[in-house]
């Protein structure tokens, strides 16, 4: 476990351990590799719709959607409300690995049966972080809601997972109760 630093991380590029805090939008926050530390810092030009992961570290939260709300359906269209606009078909993609340790111990768990948990738990988060990037690639393009949404899981080279979220952004309205 590392020791946080004790002064605010430098302006420029957000450095190694520092990542947006969960709670407090616009701000830094140190994660000593197993859990949220007290150390805060203002973020450094961060747009807090802005869905960012950091690439390669280890145990990093989560990318997360903090813009305005979004409604995801998997259906083409959503009861109680009209399409005004479509904005197009979005996505949001991720493709990740689990290290050579982790890759061991499952084909371990091939030989005995059961669950891969590790994998389980990586396709788990890969799926939140396409459906977040999804989100805000809706909100990049002017909508509040996406519809016929889907996931699609590739590998790719034995090694990696892909998983995409992806569907037709637009723009609903409530209907009106007289309608």
């Amino acid at each position: 476990m590392s020791t946080p630093p004790q002064a605010s991380p430098p302006t420029g590029p957000t450095p190694p351990d520092w990542y947006p805090d969960p709670e407090q939008p616009g701000q830094l926050r140190y994660w000593d590799g197993s859990q949220w530390t007290e150390h805060r810092s203002p973020a450094q030009g961060a747009n807090p719709a802005t869905v960012e992961s950091q690439p390669g570290a280890v145990n990093a939260p989560l990318a997360t959607y903090n813009g305005p709300p979004i409604l995801v359906s998997t259906m083409n269209d959503v009861p109680g409300y009209r399409v005004t606009e479509v904005h197009g078909e979005v996505f949001g993609l991720v493709v990740r690995s689990r290290n050579v340790f982790s890759n061991v111990g499952a084909s371990f768990r091939t030989v005995f049966g059961g669950e891969a948990r590790g994998y389980t738990q990586l396709l788990s988060d890969s799926r939140q972080e396409a459906q977040a990037r999804l989100m805000q690639a809706v909100y990049d393009r002017g909508g509040n809601a996406v519809i016929a949404m889907r996931f699609d899981a590739n590998e790719i080279a034995n090694m990696m997972s892909e998983i995409v979220a992806y569907g037709t952004a637009v723009t609903i309205e409530k209907l009106d109760d007289k309608t």
